[in-house]
């Protein structure tokens, strides 16, 4: 039994380093795939990024201690810069049983520098067709510019559009984001950036106030 001990931990020791082996390769082929996705849309791949969005407060459930955040894709879409990444949130306490998830992140610039909102979907299917905005809608943030910007012609598109039930919404700063939990697919978050654009372009002009961003 003694003698199989350094045999165990031998075959333990080769098992790890195989797994971080293939590890690291599956990463850079990664990083590869997304860096020659962004070469061929003319946007430029970041590997690692302390703060792509700067200040932008994220959702909460996007939170945690010291969040990492990979895989960051810039560039221009429609017209709007737009920025994609990875983000995986540590747990929130040590010693927890929480298991971390990847989110993907999808963030388009606003003329706005100051926004605060939230949108999100109700999760229950009795609000599917309802014509009551705060029935089928959670919203959260500030006053004044939900006010603004949750026009009638901005509520009744987001009432009406199915994709409304997939994105949740945060604006912040000056980004409009949404999220899910997910790797990062370049081409699917381009469909996510297309609802955010579309969003954007229905929000009333004067929501944005005095403050503008050059986009």
């Amino acid at each position: 039994m003694e003698g199989a001990l350094p045999v165990l931990a031998l075959v333990v020791v080769v098992v790890t380093a195989g797994a971080v082996a293939v590890s690291a390769h599956f990463r850079k082929e990664r990083v590869a795939e997304l860096r020659g996705w962004a070469r061929a849309q003319g946007w430029t791949y970041t590997e690692h990024h302390p703060a792509p969005l700067g200040g932008a407060a994220l959702p909460r459930p996007l939170g945690g201690r010291s969040p990492r955040f990979h895989h960051v894709l810039d560039g221009r879409h429609g017209g709007h810069r737009v920025t994609f990444f990875e983000h995986t949130p540590r747990p929130a306490a040590r010693g927890t049983d929480e298991v971390p998830h990847t989110y993907r992140v999808v963030a388009v610039r606003t003329p706005g520098t100051d926004t605060d909102l939230e949108i999100r979907r109700r999760d229950d299917a009795a609000t599917g067709a309802t014509t009551d905005f705060a029935r089928a809608f959670q919203v959260s943030g500030g006053d004044g510019f939900a006010r603004a910007a949750l026009g009638p012609e901005t509520v009744e598109w987001l009432l009406s559009d199915p994709r409304s039930r997939s994105f949740p919404v945060r604006f912040t700063g000056e980004h409009v984001l949404t999220w899910a939990v997910m790797r990062l697919d370049p081409d699917r978050a381009l469909t996510a950036a297309d609802y955010l654009i579309d969003l954007i372009d229905r929000v009333p002009a004067q929501a944005w106030g005095t403050h503008a961003t050059g986009s």
